[in-house]
This record gives C-alpha cells, structure tokens and sequence, in this order.
C-alpha cells in the first residue's frame, strides 16, 4: 500500500494537479492521511454516512460523488452548517431545481458541480448537450456552481495501458469542452475535475 501510495505521488507532483482521493475503498482517515501531503486535504465520497464520518474525523473539504436526491438535501446542509465544505454533483434540471430551492430555503448556497458523462455509460450530461448551459444557469441563480466533474466508468472495462490512456485523454477532453463551453457563457466553472 506504501509503495502504491508513494508512486501515485511521485507520478502526479510534477504536474501540479490538485488530488482529491476517493476514500470508499479505505474508509479509514488513517489512510488517506497517509495519500495526501496536507491532512486532512480534500476527499470524494460515495455516501453521505462517509461523509460524515471523515467530517467526525477532521476533513472539511468534501465532494460527495454521487448525484444528489433531494431527499439528501438535509443531510447536505446540516454537514455545511457545521463548518464542512460539501460539494455536490447534479446532472439534470430537476436535481438543480431541488437544490436551488434548498438553497432558497435555507438561506445558504450549496456548492454544486455538474456531472459530465464522458463515457456515455454513467451518470451526467455529454459536454454538448444544451442542457449543460441551462443546469449550469439554474444553479447559478441561487445555488453555487463551482464548476464540473467526469468519470469515466468504462475505464475499469480496459486492462490494457494504451486503451486507458485514450480513456483518460476522454475523460480530460469532455471535462475541458465542458467547462469552456460553460464559461463562454460568462458563468462561472472554477473545477474542473477528472477521475
């Protein structure tokens, strides 16, 4: 583990690149510790429950990878309300409209992404679907759209290193057409995630 741990750091510092490990295979603070340089840096979960456990446990910046139900939208503000910076994934109007009107009702903005579907196997909305622009409006209005978000779940179906660097190359190019497309706009799209 040591050594996988070591090499994922040493391939990704010199490229600067922000990580943000997903801690459901671990589920252990300890862990993850050990993964990233400042702890407790920024983590994606799967769960609201994970969520709130590396919260308990200190991690204040989290993404919550999973397209949100508005019935979660509690869950979501309560864990913001106590000093933890959760962000969330929408991939349709009517999970944006959910979380505009929580938004509203609490008076608090809830940092969104937009789930890009890279693939065409998984969750979100291809890079040049007009309903990219009009989500990335909605949530924009009283929400806060902090940017997008792909994975490409596919990527799992190709053992071999070059099928896997043309995945990731995917992955890259639709987030990238995504978020330009999305501040051409003039909105704003600071993260643009991969992975």
């Amino acid at each position: 583990m040591l050594r996988n741990i070591d090499h994922l750091k040493n391939h990704l510092n010199p490229h600067n690149v922000l990580l943000r490990p997903h801690v459901k295979t671990a589920k252990c603070p300890q862990i993850t510790d050990l993964i990233l340089d400042t702890s407790p840096g920024p983590i994606t979960v799967s769960t609201l429950k994970e969520a709130e456990q590396f919260a308990a446990a200190g991690y204040r910046d989290i993404l919550y990878a999973v397209g949100i139900e508005p019935s979660k939208l509690p869950r979501v503000l309560s864990l913001r309300d106590n000093g933890i910076d959760l962000s969330i994934l929408v991939d349709n109007i009517e999970a944006a409209d959910a979380v505009v009107s929580a938004s509203s009702e609490a008076g608090k903005k809830i940092p969104v992404l937009i789930e890009i579907d890279s693939d065409g196997h998984r969750a979100g909305v291809k890079p040049d679907d007009p309903l990219l622009i009009e989500i990335a409006k909605v949530l924009n209005e009283t929400a806060m759209l902090r940017g997008v978000m792909t994975h490409a779940g596919s990527a799992y179906n190709h053992p071999g290193q070059h099928e896997l660097m043309k995945m990731a190359e995917q992955e890259r190019r639709a987030a990238v057409e995504a978020a330009e497309r999305i501040k051409a706009t003039g909105l704003p799209c600071d993260v643009v995630s991969v992975g």
